[in-house]
């Protein structure tokens, strides 16, 4: 991949920048241009920011024209700052992993949740210039349209790298695939990747490859979309949709590439190094009727001085320089106070700096300058949803009066934006952390994935909620191909921490469902007639019948032993202690338990709580919520752990499993339980002892 490329720079985020305060000067005429589909600002001049209008229009217009059935109606807008010069540009620039600015860069797109920006300089080559912004937004348009979790990588990308070279001539021939001669430089000095390991390589990993191997994989995806969609014979251009789709119906790719190119992979792999080591290569060019000029829909205005900031300030809050941003907007809100761009901005720049007294206040100023400003509802709900969060980003639950304004406040963003995806993912993290409306929550996200299909935050919140209604099969679907398919750290952290809990609560179903047929073998075992249970031994005859209390002795018995017998058995390593959990303390994902014994306190430990297994043997146990700061101390418990490799005073070592048992329960050995089945003494019991429940732990929400 090129250095210059927005995907090598945005790993700005948490840098040390070096607190440059820019503030645009007096001396700047800075003017505002709106277009169809963009809207502009720049100090250049008035003709050259039409001319960028007109050229990013034109390069849309193109994509609307040759692909009928896409959407290009994106709720996210996109603001394009034209600089004069690139000793203006540079102040803005995105700055590299070690602080400085990075001068490379001759034109950028940065995509958002909330507005993408793109910005160049008038200065630059227009190759260089446009054709990052090209790529770019060219993944955008899949994004918008597929989501990344359906498109492949190497799809992905290859189609960013042929459409990158657009080209317009008197304004309606347009060149697409031209050829690049830096891809084919490389492919003739270096190894074809196997097909078969291309269309693997996922998103994540891709972005994990170092730049020769990175190069190399941009190259090949270009080379052999450029082969298949140049190529006259039918079955290869018409084979690639074949592909795709195939490959989204999880057919596995070498039968897909099999039936859609009706050729091996060796076969393929032979024609594209044939393919790349010819002298020239052909380019599509597409004549449109109707020239497609923009002019009469262009509109200009100027623009003041603080509201040049704003959207300064702003652009360098979305590249994550939040307090270089600040100066900015606390200039334009010196002249303009109820400038909802900038208080909106400023508040989420106070937010990431965890000042949220003051990021509410800015936000509020924002709402109340401007009752459409969804961002500004949206971004308050989500300082709410932030202000109950650990050290470490975690939050257990909300209370009932706060969980209700950030419904509140989220529907009116919802209202004001329906197309606004984040407002939707918030309101489910709302309603999954206080365990409310997940079925209803699940058919909202399922509106929001038809306004952005395969928007990933959003599948994941669908496959927490299914985890928690207990639709595992359905979680793991989803988890599992978000894993494979995403670029996200931490969506694929999440989804990955996701499936391993389903795969470990499934697991402790599983011995649950062995501890419940093993209890019910007790109970049997204990003699079952005509559906009421009897103890083991008839009574001689002439000796008296028992006593109501002798009875009911007898049953507790019975049951102590069934109880027994369907605990958890402890292995290798593993010990069990009887008490009550009157303490939990997390720290991260190290979980502290003290424990109160009949002797005396001692400590568990546990990383989170995803893999114990619950079981509950008392009444009122099955709704038992083990988390943060949960209170279980009324229950008892047969608590098994890992004995600690370095025993310290009253640390035991790691919980593995708690049984919730009755407030009498005690370990019975074989002696006690062969002397207690043989006492010599019936009666009818009813066959009421408890059976085992599944009971699941809370996981803190991030």
């Amino acid at each position: 991949m090129k250095s210059y490329k927005l995907l090598d720079v945005c790993v700005l985020l948490g840098i040390l920048f070096f607190g440059s305060q820019t503030v645009v000067m007096a001396k700047d005429v800075w003017l505002r241009v709106q277009s169809k589909n963009f809207h502009l600002i720049g100090n250049a001049s008035e003709k050259d920011i039409r001319k960028a209008a007109t050229k990013l229009e034109q390069f849309r217009e193109t994509f609307r024209l040759l692909f009928k059935t896409a959407r290009f109606d994106s709720a996210i807008p996109t603001n394009v700052v034209v600089f004069k010069s690139g000793s203006a540009y540079k102040p803005f620039k995105p700055r590299r992993a070690n602080g400085k600015i990075d001068e490379g860069i001759a034109g950028y797109f940065q995509p958002g949740e909330d507005v993408n920006y793109i910005t160049l300089s008038t200065e630059g080559e227009e190759k260089d210039t446009y054709g990052t912004i090209f790529h770019e937004y060219v993944h955008f348009m899949l994004d918008i349209n597929f989501g990344k979790s359906d498109i492949p990588p190497w799809f992905n990308e290859g189609l960013a790298e042929y459409y990158q070279t657009f080209e317009i001539e008197k304004d309606q021939e347009v060149k697409l695939g031209v050829f690049q001669q830096v891809h084919i430089d490389l492919l003739s000095e270096s190894k074809l990747i196997p097909l078969d390991t291309l269309f693997k390589i996922s998103n994540y990993a891709l972005h994990q490859q170092g730049n020769h191997s990175r190069n190399i994989f941009y190259a090949q995806s270009w080379a052999l979309l450029h082969f298949l969609l140049q190529s006259s014979d039918s079955v290869k251009s018409e084979g690639l949709g074949k592909f795709i789709t195939a490959l989204n119906q999880n057919i596995s790719p070498e039968k897909a590439f099999q039936d859609a190119f009706q050729m091996s992979y060796a076969e393929m792999e032979k024609a594209l190094k044939k393919y790349t080591g010819q002298a020239s290569y052909k380019y599509q060019i597409f004549t449109f009727k109707n020239k497609l000029t923009f002019d009469t829909e262009i509109t200009v205005s100027p623009l003041s001085e603080a509201e040049t900031n704003a959207y300064l300030g702003d652009l360098l809050y979305h590249n994550n320089r939040p307090d270089e941003a600040e100066p900015l907007l606390q200039k334009a809100l010196t002249v303009t106070p109820n400038s909802s761009l900038a208080n909106t901005t400023l508040g989420m720049v106070k937010f990431r700096q965890r000042k949220y007294d003051e990021a509410k206040k800015y936000l509020e100023k924002a709402i109340e300058g401007d009752q459409r400003n969804h961002l500004a509802f949206y971004n308050y709900a989500l300082i709410l949803s932030r202000e109950g969060q650990d050290e470490f980003g975690y939050v257990s639950n909300f209370n009932g009066d706060k969980a209700l304004k950030m419904r509140e406040v989220l529907q009116k963003a919802i209202a004001v934006n329906p197309s606004y995806i984040p407002s939707y993912e918030l309101l489910a993290f709302v309603n999954l952390v206080s365990q409310d409306q997940l079925p209803e929550t699940i058919e909202i996200l399922k509106k929001a994935l038809k306004i952005q299909p395969g928007n990933q935050k959003i599948l994941v919140r669908i496959a927490e909620i299914y985890s928690r209604l207990d639709k595992f099969d359905e979680a793991l679907q989803i988890a599992r191909k978000l894993a494979n398919t995403t670029d996200d750290e931490e969506v694929k952290t999440r989804v990955e921490n996701l499936v391993s809990r389903i795969e470990s609560m499934q697991r402790i179903n599983a011995q649950n469902e062995a501890s419940r047929k093993q209890y019910e073998k007790a109970v049997k075992e204990a003699n079952q007639n005509g559906g009421r249970t009897i103890l083991t031994r008839r009574q001689p005859p002439g000796q008296p019948q028992p006593t109501a209390e002798e009875i009911a002795k007898a049953r507790e018995r019975e049951i102590l032993i069934s109880i027994n017998h369907a605990i958890r058995k402890p292995v290798a390593n593993e010990k069990q202690v009887i008490g009550r959990i009157i303490k939990i303390v997390c720290a991260g994902k190290s979980i502290t338990y003290t424990v109160k014994t009949e002797t005396g306190t001692v400590s568990l430990i546990s990383n989170g709580f995803q893999n114990l297994a619950l079981v509950a043997f008392a009444d009122g146990a099955e709704n038992a919520q083990v988390g943060c700061n949960a209170d279980l101390s009324a229950f008892h418990k047969v608590l098994t752990y890992q004995v600690a490799k370095t025993p310290k005073t009253n640390y035991l070592g790691e919980l593995i499993a708690i049984d919730f048992v009755p407030k009498d329960f005690r370990f019975v050995d074989e002696t006690e339980e062969v002397a207690i089945s043989g006492i010599n003494q019936s009666a009818e019991l009813p066959a009421t002892a408890p059976e085992p429940t599944v009971t699941e732990s809370i996981v803190r929400e991030k």
